[in-house]
């Protein structure tokens, strides 16, 4: 955080008029911690880290027409955002704080007109104000030591999702408390029962009447015993007719499979996942569902809020966008490739090294190709294709330095 002191200290001077639209707080920490919300963010970030950043220019009608392959902007994003992050370590970042906080901020530093340094924001909360001279907005956060500090909302990109009440901010996950707290008294329902059950283990009972409390504990302690040893070497407990032993069975009330299998689902329809993107024992469809739903969603914006944050309004106009691109056919499975690949040979849809990257060889000299069959020609090329010789409509059609017999006749009617 020392590096955001550093960032930000020329900031701290100003004053403020506070105007908030709206705060949020951070996802419970404990929440987090459990491993089945912990699985279902890491699902849903290490997918869509897994997206390359591409800087394109489309065309008038939104297609793309260039790639620049060397931009600043893609490079800080897929390699060296800052110099504690790699490319990847970065998208998950930014991804997982979007789904723990439902909003996530980008800080983006400058060089110029060119980004070079972004780096995420690590908050508990945050609102954004309005400064008392002046327009446009500031971010006001606190760090996860306590620390307050602002920066100039230009200069952040913000990343949202649920983004249905708040101004600004995502909604934030309420929603699912109950169901957190329901995962976890049970979890702790099961320990408190598990530990009872291994301590408790039954009533040793003493017939003998007006014992003083020292010679219960003797007996008690003494049957303890007698009771370990027959547990740890094997052999019998023995009593006699002034005392007695009864087997407790405790049991604390928890919650039984099909109740927790049905608080499970709670969590993942709210985050559109299921058991199988969690475990990575999914199909070909279920990949495909969990990639449209929630993936692609979550790339799209991206790709809209880091468009917006590098570019001006000219650039855009030029046709400057930043797009992620990330192949579903990617997690296919290897006979769905297969398939494809042979639906699609004839068209010259990939090229050779496109198809070797799908089962993950490296690209050899000349795979860059595009070969297509012969077997395919224009509805309007038919006849020749099959012929070899020009249509009638062709071979009739008058070229363009012929003169018509019409023409003739009236030149040398003319003449």
């Amino acid at each position: 955080m020392n590096l955001f002191k550093g960032l930000f200290r020329t900031v701290f001077a100003r004053t403020y008029h506070y105007w908030s639209s709206g705060n949020i707080t951070a996802f419970d920490k404990e929440a987090y911690e459990h491993e089945l919300v912990r699985g279902v963010v890491d699902a849903i970030a290490s997918n869509a880290a897994k997206a390359e950043a591409m800087h394109v220019v489309v065309d008038e009608n939104g297609r793309v027409r260039e790639i620049k392959r060397n931009s600043p902007y893609s490079r800080l994003l897929n390699s060296a955002p800052n110099a504690l992050m790699t490319g990847y370590d970065f998208k998950y970042r930014l991804f997982s704080q979007q789904e723990q906080y439902t909003t996530a901020f980008c800080y983006v530093r400058w060089d110029g007109m060119k980004p070079a340094m972004l780096l995420p924001i690590d908050y508990t909360s945050a609102k954004i104000i309005r400064p008392e001279a002046g327009g446009g907005y500031l971010l006001e956060f606190t760090s996860p030591e306590g620390d307050q500090l602002t920066v100039d909302l230009e200069d952040v990109i913000v990343l949202r999702k649920l983004f249905g009440n708040s101004e600004v901010m995502g909604d934030g996950n309420a929603p699912i408390e109950n169901t957190l707290n329901m995962i976890k008294a049970a979890d702790d329902a099961l320990m408190q029962a598990m530990s009872v059950s291994n301590k408790v283990r039954g009533v040793f009972k003493i017939k003998k009447g007006m014992l003083s409390p020292e010679d219960k504990t003797k007996q008690s302690d003494l049957f303890a015993s007698q009771f370990a040893a027959a547990a740890q070497n094997g052999g019998f407990i023995t009593t006699d007719s002034t005392e007695d032993y009864q087997a407790l069975n405790a049991q604390t009330l928890t919650a039984n499979a099909l109740q927790m299998q049905e608080i499970k689902k709670n969590l993942y329809r709210y985050w559109h996942v299921s058991e199988a993107i969690i475990t990575g024992d999914y199909t070909d469809t279920q990949y495909q569902a969990f990639f449209e739903s929630v993936i692609e969603p979550r790339l799209m914006a991206a790709a809209q809020a880091f468009t917006n944050g590098f570019f001006t309004a000219r650039e855009k106009a030029a046709g400057n966008r930043i797009l992620f691109n990330s192949s579903m056919l990617m997690h296919a499975s290897v006979s769905t490739k297969i398939n494809l690949l042979r639906e699609a040979r004839e068209t010259g849809l990939f090229t050779i090294n496109e198809q070797r990257e799908l089962f993950g060889y490296a690209p050899i000299e000349g795979g860059d190709e595009r070969q297509v069959s012969l077997n395919y020609v224009k509805g309007t090329d038919q006849s020749k294709y099959q012929t070899g010789e020009e249509t009638p409509d062709e071979s009739d059609a008058p070229k363009p330095d012929d003169k018509t017999e019409g023409d003739e006749n009236g030149q040398e009617q003319a003449g």
